[in-house]
């Protein structure tokens, strides 16, 4: 019965009773253009994603970038890797030395998954924009200074490389993630991109999140007329933190005004009312055009930082299974119906904010036709609004899609036919609609049913010889330097190399390179792998790694041996010492290492040769890792063992 009068109610017949908020949608009314609601990929968010078997990999890029399919995404923002930990993970940089930036092979540009991530948006809508951001840089970069020249042409080289080998253009480029800005570095990095013919390369500047900080670069703009001409557009972080309050500068600049990065983490439906009402205030408190979120997808483990950020949820590609979570469809419930370069149309873009619900009206000004998006997540009771569509806009019938709290997410409804240029709904708390003269939003529904979620293998080997160079390792987590396959000197033999020989310029603290693996939850775990240092420095491995807190050390057990046999064994977060001891010389040749945590025994050999045998119960669970110095190193034949 209740499914029945709600119905009803959208429709606005017989419950239209009350006073009735009038809205006129009027086709000559002035208004900013719409650059859509977009994602970020950054932070190593999305490193699980390209581990994921077809064809199940394809039906998540579908529901992501597919025009009129799911969450239709018009915009991608992606990190340009750094080699360092930027949240959840450290992203490859495509030059992890001097000499790489100098003498660049193709495959450097394909690093990783983000420019892998880009060509499978292109491939679903060609005419998605791109936009890079570092979070932070290899150390070799400006001698340590991220605002060198140095940097600027590891930017200006990447964008070059990405569109020669990889067939991808970029549209714009950041400055730094969350980090101060620096205004004679930005007018730099114009200088450098016009140098190499980037000139159709626009900077989007600002990416602050801090309430004192989040719009200066509005107010520097005022005063800078060389930095007003060099930035094309201005953004800050969770806008929507403070109510989306913005100096009078944000809008006397006359530049577009983005949110860098909105946060509705969580993956139900409460993430997807505060998208809702994000995406449907940005407009009219702060003239906002374009919204970006992190995180694109939740693709790392729930133990890392800031957990569930995602539209979706696929952390487990070896079961194949993922989520698809209410937040997507609020991305759907915009991006389906007004793609960017519609206007909007200001005076039916509101907040009622005593009401508890708000509307934005965009017209597509070479059809004429029109949408209506209207949030209720804040509403107490329904309320009646009267419309009044005008100034040439379509006379077509409206779609009307909807979603509801524990009744429907992006639902088809009847339609409405506006009789003498109105029409009045009833719309009912804790509910989203879109109101469209467009056609052709579907709810997309993957192609292949998607797998039972199941534990990593309790036995797991990997030899390296079938993964792609340049890439991590499937399942494993770069999270700090730059761990990649790569092809072993001389022979056919691959290996999993680390190239880092200096801390990186950081964003997320942590103190040397480390690649992990697995649960929390292990108990009992025996690692096996070969190892080779082609000069000095150190190789190590770690177990039971547990609170993965922002800028932690990560305690657990750790086994660090450099090459003249010296070997130390410690508790990873406070350094405490619990054994040491020295074998031999490793002398360029290849070892290997067993770490066999069972219980409260912890026990190491190196070529067979029992090192330590010792009781400890500090840490009774967690995951694994493989460690290295500041210096390059090589692993080989890896294998685990665990429950």
């Amino acid at each position: 019965m209740h499914k029945k009068i709600w119905l009803v109610a959208i429709l606005g017949c017989s419950l239209t009773t009350g006073f009735a908020q009038t809205i006129t949608v009027d086709g000559n009314d002035t208004g900013r253009t719409f650059e859509g609601v977009g994602m970020l990929s950054a932070g190593a968010s999305s490193r699980l994603l390209y581990d994921y078997p077809e064809p199940y990999r394809s039906d998540i890029l579908d529901l992501l970038f597919k025009p009129y399919y799911g969450a239709s995404l018009p915009q991608l923002k992606v990190e340009m890797g750094g080699d360092v930990n930027s949240t959840d993970g450290s992203e490859l940089c495509y030059a992890h030395s001097r000499e790489e930036f100098r003498h660049p092979k193709p495959y450097y540009f394909d690093r990783g998954y983000e420019a892998w991530l880009i060509r499978e948006a292109r491939k679903r809508n060609p005419g998605i924009k791109i936009e890079i951001l570092q979070w932070g840089a290899p150390g070799w970069v400006g001698d340590g200074q991220f605002y060198s020249r140095d940097n600027a042409e590891l930017i200006a080289n990447y964008i070059t490389g990405l569109k020669q080998y990889e067939g991808i253009t970029i549209n714009y480029t950041g400055i730094r993630n969350e980090v101060m800005y620096d205004i004679p570095w930005i007018k730099t990095l114009r200088q450098v991109l016009d140098s190499h013919g980037l000139q159709g390369v626009k900077i989007d500047a600002g990416d602050q999140w801090r309430p004192g900080d989040q719009w200066r670069i509005a107010e520097d703009i005022t005063r800078d007329s060389v930095l007003a001409r060099d930035v094309y557009a201005i953004n800050a972080h969770v806008p929507e933190e403070i109510n989306f309050v913005t100096p009078r500068a944000v809008q006397r600049i006359g530049k577009p005004v983005w949110s860098g990065e909105s946060h509705a983490p969580g993956g139900d439906w409460y993430a997807a009312a505060k998208a809702a009402r994000i995406n449907n205030l940005a407009y009219p408190v702060a003239r906002i055009t374009r919204v970006i979120y992190w995180s694109l997808i939740t693709s790392y483990q729930d133990y890392l930082a800031a957990p569930g950020s995602g539209l979706m949820k696929a952390n487990t590609p070896w079961s194949g299974h993922y989520d698809i979570e209410p937040p997507l469809w609020m991305a759907a419930h915009i991006n389906q119906f007004a793609r960017p370069g519609w206007k909007f149309l200001d005076g039916a873009c509101r907040d009622f904010q005593e009401k508890g619900w708000s509307v934005i009206a965009l017209e597509d000004s070479v059809t004429h036709d029109y949408s209506i998006v209207i949030e209720t997540m804040r509403a107490k009771e329904p309320q009646t609004i009267h419309f009044k569509i005008t100034g040439g806009l379509s006379g077509q019938s409206l779609a009307v899609w909807r979603s509801a709290f524990k009744q429907y997410l992006f639902d088809r409804a009847p339609d409405i036919q506006p009789k003498e240029g109105a029409f009045t709904v009833t719309i009912q708390p804790n509910c989203i609609y879109s109101l469209s003269t467009t056609r052709g939003q579907q709810k997309g529904r993957p192609e292949h049913a998607i797998p039972v979620a199941h534990a990593f293998p309790a036995s797991y080997h990997d030899s390296f010889d079938g993964d792609s160079v340049g890439k991590e390792p499937p399942y494993f987590i770069n999270y700090h330097g730059a761990f990649e396959v790569d092809q072993e000197a001389g022979t056919n033999n691959r290996v999993l190399h680390q190239y880092s020989r200096r801390q990186g310029i950081n964003w997320f603290r942590q103190p040397y390179p480390r690649m992990i693996l697995g649960d929390t939850s292990w108990r009992h775990t025996d690692l096996q792998v070969d190892f080779q240092l082609p000069d000095t420095g150190s190789v190590g491995a770690q177990c039971r790694l547990h609170d993965f807190g922002w800028n932690s050390d990560v305690p657990g057990y750790g086994f660090q041996i450099n090459s003249q046999g010296d070997w130390k064994l410690v508790n990873t977060g406070s350094q405490q010492l619990l054994d040491r001891g020295t074998y031999q010389p490793l002398r360029h040749r290849w070892h290997h290492l067993r770490f066999l945590a069972e219980g409260k025994q912890l026990t190491v050999w190196i070529d067979g040769q029992q090192l330590i045998s010792l009781v400890n119960d500090a840490f009774p669970q967690g995951v694994i890792a493989l460690t290295t110095g500041w210096n390059e190193a090589s692993f080989d034949n890896f294998s685990l063992l665990h429950d």
